[in-house]
């Protein structure tokens, strides 16, 4: 038998609606459908545009990117994972805390977790929730313990160290693929909001929310908006557009060697810069040709740095390559003539043959073979 007392407490707790958990998850989703529009979430420079963590612009000013990275997912399998945990722990916790706890709860530890990445990998790029969500698991286990005498005995089972499992696997998981999980977040997240649950007191039923909370609440959500309106006036990245969103939402991912990700991170990036400099040339449009040839001669020198590997993705990356020189070639003389002509219209229309049949036989290829590489087509899950 459940005590009265206990079930006035349920009853209390769980009625409250998890509005900001709902909220988070579908900036989480808004986020990632921009950068499809964008080209996707694997192209390097889609990244850097939206706000993920990259050190060397942090250290050149762009501080909104301890933030910003919280809402940002790498790849759709980065995304499902991150959504399905938020959608299971946010709950839990934003019933216990209150909306006003929670968004503190949530963005504290999220900040802390993108912190602890830039403190102790400095080398590499990060985005995600999952040191926020770390954060709701610390949480939920420093709840348990220090409300352990006053919660019913249903709560206590599902908090507590009844969550220590749940955090020793993931932390686990986390070690045993370090090459592409930064446990560093997720540590800095776990730490933190064991600490915040620590002064934080959780909403208890039938009690107000003290206006400090509020006040906190309303300044970081504020924080959010003045983040990503930074990244909105600073953006410097591929143009958002229709035809990037089939590529955007299953483009190529790999999970593999050094090689694997070179190969990809040069494919995708030729792939998106192609098709943006095709769509500005097709509008007849000389003011970037400066900009366009700069991007063009980046693609070059990637696809030219990716070492040897076998006669397949050697010949689809030549092809690549002879295609952006092509692609370079033109804009050069366009810019030479200082108009855009007939010529240079047919030209263009050839390059995007020769492209179109490159991406159908590579696409081909690497549905039929590319797992011996550690390739694949993402897939929508």
């Amino acid at each position: 038998m459940i005590e009265e007392h206990h079930i006035e407490f349920l009853q209390a707790v769980w009625s409250r609606r998890p509005t900001f958990t709902y909220v988070f998850f579908g900036l989480n989703l808004l986020i990632f459908l921009l950068m499809a529009f964008a080209g996707g979430s694997m192209n390097d420079a889609t990244l850097v545009a939206f706000g993920a963590k990259f050190n060397s612009e942090i250290a050149r000013g762009q501080w909104w990117r301890f933030v910003t990275p919280i809402f940002i997912h790498i790849g759709l399998l980065h995304l499902g994972f991150n959504s399905y945990a938020l959608w299971v722990i946010g709950p839990q916790v934003e019933k216990l805390y209150g909306a006003a706890r929670f968004v503190i709860l949530y963005l504290g530890t999220g900040i802390a977790g993108v912190w602890a990445s830039y403190r102790f990998h400095p080398e590499t790029a990060s985005a995600g929730a999952s040191g926020a969500i770390f954060g709701l698991f610390g949480v939920l286990l420093v709840f348990g313990i220090r409300y352990r005498d006053s919660i019913p005995p249903h709560v206590k089972r599902a908090v507590g160290t009844g969550v220590l499992p749940v955090i020793l696997i993931n932390l686990f998981i986390g070690f045993s693929l370090r090459s592409f999980v930064d446990n560093s977040a997720h540590i800095g997240g776990l730490l933190t909001g064991a600490a915040l649950a620590l002064v934080v007191p959780f909403k208890k039923p039938g009690s107000e929310t003290p206006g400090i909370f509020k006040a906190v609440q309303w300044a970081l959500l504020a924080l959010v908006v003045v983040c990503f309106f930074e990244v909105a006036t600073h953006y410097n990245g591929p143009e958002l557009s229709a035809r990037n969103l089939p590529r955007g939402l299953t483009q190529v991912i790999s999970a593999g060697t050094p090689w694997v990700q070179e190969f990809v991170d040069a494919m995708n990036n030729a792939q998106q810069t192609f098709e943006s400099t095709s769509h500005e040339l097709e509008s007849a449009n000389t003011a970037r040709l400066g900009q366009l040839k700069a991007d063009v001669t980046k693609s070059i020198d990637q696809l030219r740095k990716v070492g040897s590997r076998a006669q397949k993705p050697d010949g689809f990356k030549n092809d690549f390559l002879r295609v952006m020189e092509d692609q370079y070639a033109l804009i050069q003389d366009i810019e030479r003539s200082g108009t855009f002509t007939l010529s240079h219209s047919q030209q263009l229309k050839a390059n995007v043959q020769k492209y179109e049949q490159i991406m159908s036989e590579f696409s081909k290829w690497v549905d039929e073979e590319g797992s011996k590489y550690g390739i694949q087509q993402g897939k929508d899950r």
